[in-house]
């Protein structure tokens, strides 16, 4: 059975999963299955979002 991913940002498609591929070791920690649709963080947006240190002095 496939399972469609989906970004959890910007709702776009990012591909598919098979319901195999779920129990492996190379799975997405931060993937939300919800029914047949598991919501994940596109390379766009988990770079948009990606924190990077900044140095502030006072």
């Amino acid at each position: 059975m496939k399972i469609f991913k989906v970004c959890q940002a910007c709702d776009r498609i990012i591909g598919e999963i098979e319901l195999d591929d779920l129990t492996s070791q190379s799975v997405d920690p931060i993937m939300d299955i919800v029914g047949n649709v598991a919501y994940a963080l596109c390379s766009v947006c988990a770079h948009e979002m990606e924190m990077k240190p900044r140095n502030v002095y006072h």
